[in-house]
């Protein structure tokens, strides 16, 4: 039996989603119009029945009604009889109501929970107020078979449905994970059947070629450091040969952004690599020196400490990165206001870090947010040649969260600022809070 079940199963499977649908329609419409055959079968039968019953009935009567004749019963019950009066003020009063009306002046109604039946000769009412089996078995008996028969019906068709609807749900699963930046996964072609397994395996093809994109693109971004750092040394030997000083200067700051980019890309790898490099760092006056580096004296910068504890464990190199590319951009998008840099624990995991800057700039839209740390995405193209931007500082900073298993979350709103935060893993430990008080 489980052979032959399986057996089905597999070929339901190899169907189309056409197929299943004819199959799901043609089998319920000849279970439904199974049982309304049954039923009108039922109706029909009960016609020349009811007349035999009236003709046996009228037969009885006539027998009672006979001189000499005794008491007369059937299946133990005797009959009554009764006054056109009587009958009025009696319980078979709706009986004798039927009865009178009747072109034979037979009547057969249902009394309590069985059958009764009554004769008016004009003058007289006899009634067998008792027969038949009781109406409550039979009742049950079809309603039964009208549930079950119903239940059949949803069930055979919650299947099939349910089987046509797996595909959809898989591929909102996997099209979900994707969009979670989860390039590996691939759709269980186990879940898919007909039309559905094609589109699986096509949108699977599509997304490891996406994966395999992204890999060659990532590893030509990690082998730019080695190929730049070389000709970089020579450009700042060189830049001390110009007798201009605003040009020196200018052509210094250039240097300076590549090799910040260079460092960025340098601190993706090395995390990548899971290298462990960390170490007791004093928050504030770690980022006081980080910050220093990036904007100049007297700038409105405020660093807040939440986390309870002078110090945290992290690796100093990548959170710097971190740090600098957030400070940075919210120097060159900040409008001169304030800016926040504050560390304390994350609220979804007490013992990791959350590193958030936020400032008071022209702010993101809403839209615009998902793709901020995508490679070489700049919302405002002119806007980012202007400020010097070449799209990679976010992406890179994603690539080394990721890299220490945290997360990048971005909030702004237009005109009124952006916050972007980190969550650094394990900074914050029980074996470090001793040490820090």
């Amino acid at each position: 039996m489980r052979a032959f079940v399986d057996r089905v199963l597999r070929w339901i499977g190899s169907q189309s989603v056409f197929t299943l649908l004819l199959i799901t329609t043609i089998a319920s419409t000849l279970l439904l119009s199974f049982v309304l055959i049954l039923s009108l079968q039922r109706i029909a039968d009960e016609h020349p029945r009811r007349y035999l019953a009236r003709a046996l009935f009228h037969e009885i009567v006539e027998q009672a009604q006979r001189p000499g004749a005794g008491p007369v019963t059937v299946g133990g019950i005797g009959l009554i009889r009764m006054t056109p009066e009587e009958a009025a003020r009696s319980d078979f009063a709706a009986l004798f109501a039927a009865a009178r009306s009747d072109r034979d002046g037979i009547a057969i109604e249902r009394f309590g929970n069985r059958y009764a039946a009554g004769n008016f000769d004009g003058s007289t009412f006899i009634v067998l107020p008792e027969f038949g089996e009781p109406i409550s078995t039979f009742a049950l008996f079809l309603v039964a078979v009208v549930i079950v028969s119903t239940i059949c019906v949803f069930g055979l068709i919650y299947y099939l449905m349910r089987r046509l609807t797996r595909p959809f749900i898989a591929l909102s699963a996997g099209i979900s994970r994707i969009e979670d930046g989860d390039l590996n996964y691939q759709i269980p072609l186990e879940d898919t059947f007909g039309e559905f397994r094609s589109f699986a395996q096509s949108f699977n093809n599509m997304v490891a070629e996406l994966q395999r994109i992204h890999e060659a693109r990532r590893h030509m971004l990690l082998a730019l450091p080695h190929e730049l750092l070389t000709p970089l040394s020579r450009l700042k030997v060189r830049k001390e040969l110009v007798d201009d000083e605003a040009l020196r200067a200018q052509i210094g700051k250039d240097i300076s952004v590549v090799e910040e980019i260079l460092a960025s890309i340098l601190a993706a790898e090395r995390r990548h690599s899971n290298e462990d490099a960390t170490e007791l760092v004093e928050i504030a006056p770690y980022a006081r020196e980080q910050i220093a580096q990036q904007i100049d004296d007297g700038y409105p910068l405020q660093v807040i400490n939440q986390t309870g504890f002078d110090v945290a464990f992290f690796d100093p190199f990548v959170v710097g990165i971190l740090l600098k590319n957030f400070v940075s951009n919210a120097v060159r998008y900040g409008n001169g206001k304030q800016i926040i840099v504050r560390f304390q624990r994350d609220p979804q995991r007490p013992k990791a870090m959350l590193l958030s800057v936020q400032d008071q700039g022209i702010g993101i839209s809403a839209d615009q947010i998902p793709y901020l740390t995508e490679p070489f995405w700049r919302v405002d193209e002119s806007r980012g040649r202007a400020s010097g931007g070449y799209g990679l500082g976010l992406y890179l900073c994603r690539t080394i969260v990721e890299g220490l298993g945290g997360h990048i979350d971005i909030e702004s709103e237009l005109g009124v600022g952006t916050t972007i935060s980190v969550s650094v893993p394990n900074a914050i430990c029980e074996t470090v809070e001793g040490m820090a008080k």
